[in-house]
């Protein structure tokens, strides 16, 4: 297994860096300085401090949730869309990530994560939303409809974790391959290895990405938030949701890659990731399925106008 970890590495990493820029010399990247191309708040919720952003308006809202290792910014090629749309949109920083704390001493996991998030839709006076999760996301998103919040009145599935099913030795293989030292010590030519994999076909103007992760990694606070990080995959492994998706009752829409690169995931099962997805709708009491052809993981950012389309349209249907 350790062997086929590595070689799938080194493949990525021979592809993915022919036209590679470079930015470890280039200065440090504060995680309150990244630009997400619109504006948060601060404030604090359930606890803790949090960042936001808030469309306002009285359209229907959004939740839009990111997955492990992200920020709110991930979905800067749809927040304006889904806004132009008529939606009121909410971007969230989980904490842990982005511009919100990180303290060593939060409970990080998807039920504490779940929480606080019906927490945030109280505190903006949200009385039912749409939670459009991304990867760790929408485990999120699911655990948010499993623990019976009545602001969720429906859900969007994007690339989702948690539907994919791993066994108890499969999980401890996860929580102990990323640890906090192995967040901190990734080198740049694997930083850009790990972003490319999550794209079908990657291009220039992605390069935000690797950009901000390397510089990023020289914040102070870059330790906390590797530490986030690895606390994120154990508690992905550690609160499940696939043995409960008969019980989301929700109206759930489930959008995926068809070139997925992480999903199934590549170390551990074969099998496609339309066989994953329908596996996993096949189980919703309501949901639909949409693959994305030529699309890897990172769907919302790879093909924007036919995720946001895809979110509109669903949205529309009351």
């Amino acid at each position: 297994m350790k062997h086929r970890f590595i070689l799938f590495l080194a493949v990525l990493m021979i592809t993915g860096c022919s036209s590679a820029r470079f930015y470890h010399n280039e200065p440090a990247l504060s995680f309150e300085d990244i630009d997400y191309g619109f504006p948060t708040t601060q404030g604090t919720v359930n606890g803790v401090g949090m960042a936001w952003h808030d469309s306002g308006g009285d359209g229907p809202a959004v939740l839009l949730v990111h997955g492990l290792a992200s920020n709110a910014g991930f979905w800067r090629y749809n927040v304006p869309a889904l806004a132009a749309g008529g939606l009121r949109v909410i971007a969230v920083d989980l904490p842990g990530y982005g511009k919100s704390d990180k303290a060593y001493s939060t409970p990080y996991g998807m039920d504490f994560y779940a929480k606080t998030l019906d927490a945030l839709l109280a505190k903006l006076g949200i009385g039912s939303a749409t939670v459009a999760g991304h990867s760790m996301g929408g485990q999120i998103a699911m655990t948010m409809a499993l623990q019976g919040s009545a602001r969720v009145d429906r859900l969007i599935l994007l690339s989702p974790a948690g539907i994919e099913r791993f066994d108890d030795g499969e999980g401890r293989w996860l929580m102990g391959a990323v640890t906090p030292a192995f967040v901190i010590n990734t080198p740049e030519d694997r930083v850009r290895a790990n972003l490319t994999a999550n794209f079908h076909s990657w291009r220039d103007e992605l390069e935000w990405m690797v950009e901000e992760r390397v510089r990023m990694a020289k914040d102070p606070a870059f330790e906390r938030f590797a530490y986030v990080v690895s606390r994120s995959v154990t508690a992905m492994v550690e609160e499940p949701v696939w043995q409960k998706l008969d019980r989301i009752t929700l109206p759930i829409l489930v959008l995926a890659g068809e070139n997925d690169n992480l999903i199934p995931n590549p170390y551990l099962h074969g099998g496609t990731t339309r066989g994953v997805m329908e596996d996993g709708v096949a189980q919703f009491p309501s949901a639909e399925l949409r693959m994305i052809p030529c699309a890897g993981h990172m769907i919302q950012i790879e093909k924007p106008d036919v995720v946001n389309e895809a979110m509109v349209s669903f949205l529309r249907k009351r």
